[in-house]
């Protein structure tokens, strides 16, 4: 066992606050971004869960990956239910990427199908992120919109019955991945890149969908 997962938390914490403190998740959090902004954040999430995922199956052949490409975590199905709350029946072709989305997608596309180290770094930045600060982003926005579940299914995770006790098991096995300390430092990097990846696409939406009183109709 290492002290991996706590490097890693330590390492990422300037790009994790930085990403958490752009104006629109901000914004979103403060219910001021329009129900357009936040259907918008939802279609980048698609593109983004849909190459993430297509990443873990890839990693079904390498044990190390395989140990954190769990199904339970997987959020493309209810990605896709909460777009079609949002947008309705023809929702797929209202799920334009942001240019930022598509330079994320493509870093996915090029380093985390084939790399262990580079794939774990992006799924600790969004799955774990997800089950943490993205549970409390969930509730603020059902809220926000009136949505309840419908629209928000992102947000849960139906499979894991106790975020405290998955979040603990999922940093041990950080701490029992056998990487070289070459891969540790390759891990670190990218998901500091990984955060700064997710702050570019708020920022592009926060300057598409500017400052908007939403009312929780």
């Amino acid at each position: 066992m290492s002290d991996f997962a706590a490097r890693l938390r330590r390492a990422t914490m300037v790009e994790h606050r930085e990403a958490e403190n752009r104006s629109f998740i901000s914004r979103l959090m403060a219910g001021s971004v329009s129900r357009e902004g936040f259907a918008a954040l939802t279609a980048q999430y698609l593109h983004i869960y849909r190459e993430l995922e297509a990443a873990a199956l890839a990693m079904h052949a390498d044990d190390r990956g395989r140990a954190f490409a769990d199904p339970a975590l997987f959020r493309v199905k209810a990605l896709e239910a909460d777009l079609a709350h949002l947008y309705g029946s023809h929702w797929e072709t209202a799920v334009v990427p942001a240019t930022a989305t598509l330079a994320y997608v493509d870093r996915l596309r090029s380093f985390a199908h084939t790399s262990a180290p580079h794939f774990i770094a992006h799924h600790y930045v969004r799955y774990l992120g997800d089950l943490s600060g993205g549970q409390l982003v969930g509730k603020s926005v059902a809220q926000t919109y009136a949505l309840g579940r419908a629209g928000t299914r992102f947000y849960s995770f139906d499979g894991i019955d106790d975020a405290r006790t998955y979040k603990i098991a999922y940093r041990a096995r950080l701490d029992a991945l056998p990487l070289t300390p070459e891969e540790a430092e390759t891990a670190i990097a990218e998901a500091q890149l990984a955060f700064r990846l997710n702050a570019a696409v708020f920022s592009e939406l926060g300057t598409a969908y500017p400052e908007d009183v939403v009312s929780a109709a």
